[in-house]
C-alpha cells in the first residue's frame, strides 16, 4: 500500500511530493523502506499516510484507488502465483480469510458467499483495532482485483454495510461476468495467462537460484543466513521472520530476523527450537532447517494470532530452509577439512559451479569437470536415473579419449546388468563401491577391461532417500589412488551430497523447460517450440537452398464432441489424435499442437510430394473410428499443405498459407456434391 502511495506522489510532484507526503503523515520511515513491497507498516502509519495523501490529492476515496493497484503491483511475484494457483476468482474469495493476510494483518475477512460470478465478503477490524474509512475503501478496491489474476476485468464491488461508518461489520457484494470467466477458462483463451503463470513460476525459481548464488559467493556464515531470511521474507508474505540455528551441536545459537527486534528474536528462539512444531501457534509457519547430515534449527514465518498461511507456502519456505541447511552443511564440512585447504577450495569451486548450473545435464557436466580438482583420478563419468525408467544413462564424462568417451556416453545401466548396481539402487542406505580388474562382478569386470580402467570408485548420489544416480571415478594407472579410505569416502560423499541438491533443482528446471515447450494435454511440441524449430529450419533451408514443408491439420466438428460429450471426452480425443498423428510423421519431423484442435507438422528437406503424401497419411489415420468412454466416434480432419519458399517467404506467411489451404479443404468437404 505504501509503495503505491509513494509512487503516485512521485508521479504527481517528483521527490518533493514524496517528502511532503511523509512530512504530513509524520512518518519516520525512509522512502526506500516504504517502497519495498517486502516490508510492513503499522495500522496507524497506514491511516496517517492515507490522510496525508487524501489531503494532498483532494481525493477522499484515495484508499479505493490504492486498493485497486495492490494486486497488480504483485504481478509476477510469489503472491500472485499463489493466488492464481487457487484456480478461479470464486476460489480466491472462498479462501479470502487466508489470502487477505498477504496484504493486511489488521483486517479479518470471510466469504459469506463465493460462487460462479458472485461473492459476498464480510470484513471487520481485528481485535484491538478500529476500522477506518480509508481501510474500508482500500478493501473495496482490493476486492475488485482477484478477477484480474485470471485475465478478466476488475469485479464490481459494492459496500452495503460499513463498520467504520457505524455498522457492526463491513459487507461487500462482489460481482463479475461468469460467461466471460468461462471463456477465459477455455484452453485456447488461457494460453497467454498460462504462459504468464509459467513465467512467474520461472521468476520464482530464479529467485531461489539467485539466493543459492548469493549463498555460495559469500564466505561469512552470518551474512549467508541473513540472506536466506531476507529472501524468504520476500517469497512468502508474513510480517515477521525468525531463523534460529546452531551450526555446531551444542554451540552458539545464531538468530536472524525480520520484522522484530533482537530482544524479541532472542525471546522467541528457544521456544521455536525446543517446542514440538504442532504445539507452536497455528499462525506460525515453521519448517526444519535440516539435511541428511544433521538438524540445525528452524525457520519460521509469523502472523499475528488467528491468521493462517496458504498450503503452497510451506513448500516454498522449505526450499529456503533447505538452502540454509545446505549452507550450514558446507560450513561444517569446511571446518572439518581445514587441514586439506586445497581440497576445500576445490569443493567451494564445485559448489559455485553447481549453483549456477541449470538443467540436470549441465549439473552433470560441471560435476564431472570439477571432480579431478578434488580427487586424484584419471577419468570421471556421471550417470543419472533416466526419467521414470529403471535405468541409468551417462550424462557427462571427463578424461576419456574421444572414442572411449563416446562409448561411455552410450552406456545405459540397468539393475539386471550387475548385482552390484541392483543392490546399490535398491538399498535404503547405499554405500560406495570399489572395483579392481579382478572383481567378481563379471559385468563390471568386462566394462573395466573394455575401457582400460585400473580401479573404479562408485559413489551413489541420493537425496532424501531417493536414488538419483552414481558418480563414477576411475584410474588407468596407480589404482591405489582410489582405495576407499575414510577421508576419501567422506570427501566424495560430501561432493555427492552437494550434487544431489543441484541435480534435484536441475530436474525441476528440466521439467519446467519441457512444460514451457510442450503441450500439457498431448505431450506434443507447443506453439513456442514449434516456432523455435520452424525458425531454425527456415534458416537451414535458406543456407542449403532446400525446401521446408508444413502440413496443417484441423479436426472437423470438434466443438460438437466437447458440447455433446464434455471437455473430458474432448481431451481424450485430442490425446488419441496426437498418438495417431505421431505414427504418421517421419523421423525428424516436428509434430506440434498449436492450440485447440489445430495440429502442425514441419517436414525439413521435403518436396511438395513428400508433404502431400504425409497429408494423405494424416487423413488415412482418421479412417478408423475413435473409442471414447465406450462410445465410437467417426471424426474427420481437414488438411492443408504449404512449402517454403515456393508458397511463402516467411514463417507467418507459411503458417497462413497452410491454414488457408486447410480451410479450403474443410469448406470443400462440407459442400454437398
Amino acid at each position: 500500500m505504501s509503495a503505491i502511495l509513494l509512487r503516485r506522489a512521485r508521479e504527481a510532484g517528483g521527490e518533493a511530493a514524496v517528502v511532503e507526503l511523509l512530512r504530513r503523515a509524520g512518518s519516520t520511515r525512509t522512502a526506500a523502506y516504504l517502497e519495498d513491497v517486502g516490508n510492513w507498516i503499522s495500522h496507524d502509519e497506514a491511516v496517517a499516510l492515507f490522510d496525508a495523501a487524501a489531503t494532498m490529492t483532494g481525493d477522499p476515496r484515495i484508499g479505493r484507488r490504492i486498493g485497486e493497484e495492490a494486486v497488480r503491483q504483485h504481478a509476477g511475484t510469489p503472491v500472485a502465483t499463489l493466488l492464481r494457483n487457487l484456480g478461479a476468482p470464486e476460489e480466491v474469495f472462498r479462501q479470502i480469510t487466508l489470502t487477505v493476510s498477504k496484504f493486511s494483518t489488521v483486517t479479518e475477512m470471510e466469504a459469506v458467499v463465493a460462487e460462479r460470478g458472485r461473492a459476498v465478503v464480510r470484513s471487520r477490524a481485528s481485535d484491538g483495532f478500529i476500522r477506518h474509512p480509508h481501510l474500508c475503501d482500500w478493501a473495496q478496491g482490493l476486492l475488485g482485483q482477484p478477477t484480474v489474476l485470471f485475465g478478466l476485468p476488475p469485479a464490481i464491488v459494492e459496500e452495503v454495510e460499513c463498520q467504520a461508518r457505524g455498522a457492526e461489520q463491513c459487507l461487500y457484494h462482489v460481482t463479475w461476468d461468469p460467461e466471460l470467466a468461462d471463456r477465459a477458462s477455455d484452453p485456447e483463451e488461457r494460453i497467454v495467462l498460462v504462459e504468464a503463470q509459467l513465467g512467474s513460476a520461472l521468476r520464482q525459481l530464479e529467485g531461489v537460484y539467485a539466493t543459492a548464488r548469493d549463498l555460495v559467493s559469500s564466505q561469512d556464515l552470518d551474512t549467508v543466513l541473513a540472506t536466506v531470511t531476507s529472501r524468504a521474507a520476500t517469497a512468502v508474505r508474513a510480517p515477521r521472520y525468525l531463523l534460529a540455528v546452531r551450526p555446531d551441536p551444542g554451540g552458539d545459537l545464531h538468530c536472524h530476523r525480520a520484522g522484530m527486534d533482537s530482544a524479541e528474536a532472542d525471546a522467541l528462539a528457544d521456544r521455536l527450537l525446543e517446542d514440538p512444531i504442532e504445539s507452536l501457534p497455528q499462525s506460525w509457519l515453521v519448517v526444519d532447517v535440516a539435511s541428511e547430515r544433521r538438524a540445525y534449527g528452524r525457520l519460521a514465518a509469523m502472523y499475528p494470532d488467528g491468521q493462517r498461511f496458504l498450503p503452497q507456502e510451506r513448500d516454498l519456505l522449505s526450499t529456503y530452509a533447505q538452502l540454509a541447511a545446505g549452507v550450514l552443511d558446507g560450513a561444517t564440512a569446511l571446518r572439518e577439512s581445514r587441514r586439506r585447504q586445497e581440497e576445500s577450495r576445490s569443493l567451494l569451486a564445485l559448489a559455485r559451479a553447481l549453483a549456477v548450473a541449470g538443467t540436470s545435464d549441465e549439473v552433470a557436466e560441471r560435476l564431472s569437470a570439477a571432480i579431478p580438482h578434488v580427487v586424484d583420478c584419471d577419468r570421471v563419468a556421471v550417470f543419472l536415473v533416466d526419467g521414470e525408467a529403471d535405468e541409468l544413462s551417462c550424462r557427462a564424462v571427463w578424461g576419456h579419449p574421444a572414442e572411449v568417451g563416446e562409448r561411455v556416453r552410450r552406456l545405459r545401466l540397468t539393475p539386471s546388468d550387475t548385482p552390484s548396481l541392483y543392490e546399490l539402487m535398491r538399498s535404503e542406505d547405499p554405500r560406495a563401491l570399489y572395483f579392481e580388474p579382478d572383481t567378481d562382478d563379471s559385468f563390471v569386470r568386462g566394462v573395466m577391461a573394455a575401457l582400460g580402467n585400473a580401479s573404479v570408485l562408485v559413489i551413489p548420489i541420493v537425496a532424501r532417500g531417493e536414488f538419483l544416480g552414481i558418480l563414477n571415478v576411475a584410474t588407468v594407472e596407480r589404482p591405489e589412488r582410489l582405495r576407499p579410505t575414510t577421508d576419501l569416502l567422506e570427501l566424495l560423499q560430501g561432493v555427492a551430497a552437494q550434487a544431489a541438491t543441484a541435480i534435484e533443482n536441475g530436474r525441476l528446471v528440466d521439467r519446467m523447460a519441457h512444460q514451457a515447450r510442450h503441450d500439457s494435454l498431448t505431450g506434443l511440441a507447443n506453439r513456442t517450440l514449434f516456432t523455435e524449430r520452424a525458425e531454425h529450419l527456415l534458416a537451414a533451408a535458406d543456407r542449403g537452398q532446400v525446401p521446408l514443408a508444413l502440413v496443417f491439420a484441423d479436426l472437423d466438428r470438434f466443438k460438437a464432441v466437447n458440447d455433446g460429450l464434455g471437455h473430458a471426452a474432448g481431451d481424450e480425443l485430442l490425446r488419441q489424435v496426437a498418438d495417431r498423428l505421431a505414427d504418421t510423421a517421419r523421423a525428424g519431423d516436428t509434430l506440434a499442437r498449436l492450440g485447440g484442435d489445430e495440429f502442425a507438422i514441419l517436414l525439413p528437406r521435403a518436396a511438395r510430394s513428400d508433404a502431400e503424401a504425409l497429408a494423405a497419411r494424416v487423413k488415412d489415420a482418421f479412417a478408423a473410428p475413435f473409442v471414447i468412454d465406450g462410445r465410437t466416434l467417426d471424426v474427420a480432419v481437414s488438411v492443408g499443405v504449404a512449402l517454403y519458399p515456393d508458397d511463402a517467404s516467411s514463417l507467418p506467411a507459411l503458417v497462413s498459407t497452410a491454414d488457408q489451404a486447410m480451410y479450403r479443404a474443410k469448406r470443400a468437404a462440407a459442400t454437398p456434391a
